[in-house]
């Protein structure tokens, strides 16, 4: 995609839109992680029906609060990073920030593994050695075009945690937990005695696969908002003002996609449930 614009050193009025860009990935991460819970928690109803007793060890929660507090932290640090380089771009509010920066990266090198995404560490521990590196550098261009490998980095480290195909990471957890739920109507079926039974059970298995791909649909739409930041930044270390733009403009749009696509799947939800309501 060819993104128009000469090669315009950003300014204050250029970084606003990336932490806007920050706050709508984390937005998104933790709706879209919440939502998976909540579909997976529901279906898993169906596979407790089979046992002879109930307890909360019998409902699985795919992705623990404790994990989705662990994204919102992350994002929260890209965040105070953004905030850090719009003020270094300000001249009237400059002074001391490449000190806050510096301290930013010491703040995020004492962050333990165990407080931040599986596998996501590694691109902030990146990041912070290159922000403590600034705290001599006055320059914001300087200070972003320094910074900007670490931001690829956490990025980039953000992207692999969520998964690269189906199978992988969060998508191949997210996954597993649809298979045994569709392993649930599996059996269902082959205990039905009748026609009409058999063929309520397949088109609820349908359904459920219909599902599954929806909610693997919303996480590759996550991993395309972070790369769509990375990439903004890029541009922005680069002295392309108006990449950055348009590739946040991107992200908008992909987050409006996004939300537009989750509502079609609560409205599908709705029916469902007032469908099996009136069946009951």
């Amino acid at each position: 995609m060819a993104l128009a614009g000469c090669a315009t050193a950003p300014n204050v009025e250029q970084i606003p839109p990336f932490r806007q860009g920050v706050v709508i990935a984390d937005q998104q991460t933790t709706q879209a992680f919440v939502e998976i819970n909540s579909f997976l928690r529901e279906r898993q109803i169906d596979r407790v029906m089979l046992q002879p007793s109930i307890s909360e060890t019998q409902i699985v929660t795919v992705l623990a609060p404790e994990d989705v507090e662990k994204w919102h932290r992350a994002f929260g640090l890209m965040d105070k990073y953004a905030r850090s380089v719009q003020a270094l771009l300000d001249p009237k509010i400059r002074a001391g920030v490449e000190q806050e920066l510096a301290g930013l990266g010491a703040a995020i090198g004492a962050v333990g593994d165990d407080q931040l995404p599986s596998g996501v560490a590694a691109g902030f521990s990146t990041l912070g050695g290159l922000l403590v590196q600034i705290k001599t550098q006055r320059d914001a261009m300087a200070a972003i075009r320094k910074a900007d490998p670490g931001v690829q980095a956490v990025f980039k480290t953000m992207m692999a945690a969520i998964g690269e195909d189906k199978d992988d990471a969060i998508r191949g957890t997210v996954r597993s937990s649809w298979q045994v739920v569709l392993a649930v109507k599996s059996a269902q079926f082959l205990r039905a005695s009748s026609e009409a039974d058999k063929r309520a059970i397949s088109l609820s298995f349908i359904a459920t696969l219909d599902q599954r791909d929806a909610r693997d649909l919303s996480l590759v739409s996550l991993r395309r908002s972070l790369g769509l930041l990375a990439d903004a930044h890029a541009e922005l270390a680069a002295g392309r003002a108006n990449g950055a733009r348009d590739l946040l403009a991107l992200l908008r749009d992909e987050h409006a996609r996004w939300a537009d696509r989750q509502e079609q799947i609560e409205k599908a939800r709705r029916e469902e449930a007032a469908e099996h309501e009136g069946e009951s």
